[in-house]
């Protein structure tokens, strides 16, 4: 079911939401477990297009519950600040809806961990290409599949 922002003076479109979501360092994936039990965990990430990849071990509860039910949120700060004088926060929001898997495709899954590479640690290459080419067998990258973003921010005026 999709809701109506219920603050919509503060919904950006689409386009301002990919670009807060790419800014964002880290977010949090939101899976279902088999039994029910929601699950959110902080990782980071690289937006590509319509796609949020983000890497993982080879096992573990978030891939238990992606095995389960492909249906996950990502949500991610890109800024915030508390200003108490105004009893306010300021902050810049996204939160993706839309479908995870694993990347099974060895052109895909080292492109995806290039990317995150390049966005968390552009400055050390070398030491990317090295880290991948380690341990890129020990790890799982999960694709989401956007298909709804949303933002939603309070600016100083």
């Amino acid at each position: 079911m999709i809701h109506d922002m219920r603050r919509i003076d503060r919904e950006v479109g689409e386009s301002e939401a990919k670009t807060i979501m790419a800014r964002a360092d880290h977010g949090f994936l939101a899976t279902v477990s088999e039994d029910g039990w929601p699950y959110a965990v902080p990782v980071n990430h690289v937006l590509d297009g319509d796609r949020i990849y983000l890497h993982c071990a080879l096992s573990g509860h978030k891939l238990d519950n992606i095995a389960h039910e492909s249906r996950v949120a990502y949500s991610a700060v890109a800024s915030s600040r508390i200003v108490p004088e105004q009893v306010t926060t300021y902050y810049e929001s996204a939160i993706a809806f839309g479908r995870a898997r694993l990347v099974d495709e060895p052109s895909e899954k080292l492109r995806a961990l290039a990317l995150l590479g390049q966005r968390f640690c552009a400055e050390f290459p070398a030491q990317v290409e090295e880290e991948i080419r380690k341990d890129g067998p020990k790890t799982v990258v999960v694709s989401i599949q956007i298909e709804r973003i949303t933002g939603k921010v309070n600016r100083p005026s």
